[in-house]
Formats: structure tokens, C-alpha cells, sequence
């Protein structure tokens, strides 16, 4: 038999040694449960804060990490497949309107999807109808969201020479301009 003295001294040996490896690796282990924690809140904080601008770079740089942040979660991957698939689907020129709504609708639904599953993953409480509602974009940024695109498709037209530049010739008369007529200047006085 060991003699109580003994196996004190080696218990108290053993706890001196591992004790402090113990509490490193649980402290590690926090940590990184914490990081990803916060990754994954930053995605849905992303396509939360993005989900009616479903082109700006940082929606699309979320999209891109969901597979790798969320890789072991079914729903989430489902949802983003789906979503993404979505994404690749293009309309038809001839559709009409009716047509344009309704995959427009679907896209929404299928990012709705997403994202309420990303939250449930978080335990971050959300209702669906409140991600597919909610959010707010100033009408100034869409108007000059869809001026730039226009200019920029005019450009490329012009560059491309599919449309011309209409070049005239301007007369300008006295009325036209930002200065005043210049003043008489009558030669005879000195």
C-alpha cells in the first residue's frame, strides 16, 4: 500500500503540473469557440445590414464565408446553396413584369431563408418577416445606383461603337453664357 504521505505528495505533484496546462487548454478552447462565434455574427450582421443591396462587395464577401464559417450546419449550408443557386439563375429578356416580381420575390425569400437560419444557428432571435421587411435604404442611393449604371452602360455602348456621340454645331449669341455682354467701347474717346 502507498502511504498516504506519499500519494499526497504525488497527487499535489500531478495537480502542480497539469493544472495549469488544464486551465490553458480550456482557455484556449473559450477563445476559440468565442471567435467563431464572432465571425459567424459578423456574416449575419453583414447580410442583415446588406440584404436589399444584394450586389454591394460586402454582401457578397459574407455569402462567400457562410461555407466556411458554417460548414457543419446543414440548414445553413441548404439555405445558402439554394440562395446561391438563385443567384445564378438569370431572367429571361421577354419576361414581363409579372414574371420579373415574382423571381425577384423568390431571390428575397430564399436570402429571408438564409439569414433566419444563420440567426438560428447564433440563438439570435429573429422572425423571418422582420428580416424579409425590415431594413432601410435611402431612395437617393438606388437613384444613384441606377444613374451610374446607366452612364455606364451608355460608355460602353459608345466605346463599343453601338451608339453614336451626336456632335453639332453651337452658335453662341449674346444671351448665352454665365458672363454679362462685354461694353461698348466707343473708339473716339480716349
Amino acid at each position: 500500500m502507498i502511504d498516504a504521505p506519499v500519494l499526497l505528495g504525488v497527487v499535489t505533484a500531478v495537480a502542480a503540473i497539469a493544472g495549469p496546462a488544464i486551465a490553458v487548454w480550456i482557455t484556449r478552447r473559450s477563445d476559440e469557440r468565442k471567435e467563431i462565434q464572432a465571425r459567424r455574427m459578423d456574416i449575419f450582421r453583414t447580410l442583415m445590414r446588406t440584404r436589399k443591396m444584394p450586389i454591394h462587395v460586402d454582401h457578397v464577401g459574407a455569402l462567400n464565408l457562410v461555407e466556411v464559417e458554417f460548414a457543419d450546419d446543414e440548414k445553413v449550408i441548404g439555405a445558402w446553396r439554394n440562395y446561391l443557386r438563385n443567384l445564378g439563375e438569370c431572367l429571361e429578356p421577354s419576361s414581363g413584369a409579372a414574371a420579373e416580381t415574382e423571381f425577384l420575390q423568390r431571390r428575397e425569400a430564399l436570402l429571408t431563408k438564409l439569414i433566419h437560419e444563420v440567426s438560428q444557428v447564433l440563438k439570435f432571435k429573429v422572425e423571418q418577416l422582420d428580416i424579409l421587411e425590415g431594413n432601410y435604404i435611402p431612395q437617393g442611393w438606388n437613384d444613384e445606383d441606377w444613374e451610374q449604371r446607366a452612364v455606364r452602360k451608355a460608355l460602353l455602348e459608345v466605346l463599343s461603337s453601338r451608339r453614336p456621340v451626336k456632335i453639332q454645331s453651337f452658335t453662341p449669341n449674346e444671351q448665352s453664357g454665365p458672363y454679362p455682354p462685354a461694353p461698348e467701347v466707343n473708339p473716339s474717346t480716349p
